[in-house]
């Protein structure tokens, strides 16, 4: 997973220093965001007052990062801003748990499931140091070094008991690298749901046992 709405390609073009880069690609974002129904490289380079082959260049960077969209309409190609889901609705989409935290161990996001398993508001969790969450397994000083080696670059996989209001839950617990559009570090924190089939497996091997015996007594 690599959360990263802007690439910071410069393209073989010179800028006095990053800000003036940055002011500029907002600025384009930004008119394009007030103009849905599309703009040509010369609209944008007139709008915002900067030469055409440095608007091109901005364009593709906003078309490679996937917040611009381009139809050619004969000679002419024209600019749209994306239709994208954002980050914090796409969360919402999946069927796992999500933690997002930053390098400080502090809670970016987390998407609607987890707040409704924890019985928790969304306030009560943003800004929170991950291992102050009330999930047990969190606090465990072997995870937070996990964590900590997934936000430089090292992904991790394990399973494990979780209980959560009393009742005992099974998760594998995904640690993913991700960078933010800040371009500072961070780590997804993915918990998929195995209760069910941890539940299952005891009663699953009882009937192989007993199929096993009715077997052998024949």
């Amino acid at each position: 997973m690599h959360i990263k709405s802007e690439m910071h390609i410069y393209l073989g073009f010179v800028l006095k220093n990053v800000e003036d880069y940055k002011q500029e690609l907002n600025q384009i974002k930004e008119i394009l965001k007030n103009n849905p129904k599309g703009m040509t490289v010369t609209d944008i380079a007139r709008a915002v007052n900067i030469n055409r082959n440095s608007v091109a260049k901005y364009l593709d960077v906003l078309l490679v990062s996937g917040q611009a969209e381009m139809i050619t309409f004969g000679p002419a190609k024209v600019f749209f801003p994306a239709k994208r889901v954002t980050f914090s609705k796409l969360l919402n989409y999946v069927s796992d748990y999500i933690i997002i935290i930053d390098e400080d161990l502090r809670v970016r996001q987390v998407n609607d499931i987890l707040l409704e398993l924890l019985g928790l508001a969304r306030e009560e969790i943003i800004g929170q140091e991950v291992h102050h969450m009330i999930l047990p397994r969190l606090n465990s000083i072997s995870l937070l070094q996990s964590i900590k080696e997934t936000i430089q670059g090292r992904e991790y996989t394990t399973e494990s008991e979780i209980i959560i209001n009393n009742e005992t839950y099974y998760f594998i617990i995904h640690l993913i690298p991700i960078i933010f559009d800040d371009e500072g570090q961070g780590a997804a924190i993915i918990l998929t749901d195995i209760s069910d089939k941890k539940n299952i497996e005891p009663a699953l091997q009882k009937t192989k046992s007993r199929r096993q015996k009715k077997k052998h007594s024949y």
